[in-house]
């Protein structure tokens, strides 16, 4: 038996600015393209208190979470920002490989 991958997304579902779900096998993911067009996925739930992160904005090259402004960027650091400009980390959340061919993208969790 040969192992299938799971359902893929079409290069243009993800242009620069863009969060996108993605489940594979029951798992909850975003994807989402940094400015730079660096393409990242990761956990759905944020690390600080589950908020979904499929309702997240892309600003720059981070991911941004609505519910307490916790930012990620695509090496999975994560830090807050003051009101006074300080960068505080905060935690490392795991990212999922990606494979982006042709016209598709997968993940490789």
């Amino acid at each position: 038996m040969t192992a299938s991958r799971p359902a893929c997304l079409r290069v243009t579902d993800v242009p620069p600015g863009t969060v996108v779900p993605f489940d594979v096998d029951g798992d909850e993911f975003v994807v989402w393209r940094a400015a730079s067009g660096a393409l990242c996925a990761m956990a759905r739930q944020c690390p600080h208190l589950d908020w979904d992160l499929a309702e997240a904005s892309v600003v720059g090259n981070e991911l941004v979470c609505p519910g307490h402004g916790w930012a990620f960027d695509t090496a999975g650091h994560a830090f807050k920002r003051n009101l006074f400009g300080r960068v505080d980390a905060k935690d490392e959340v795991q990212t999922v490989p990606v494979v982006e061919s042709d016209c598709e993208i997968w993940l490789e969790p």
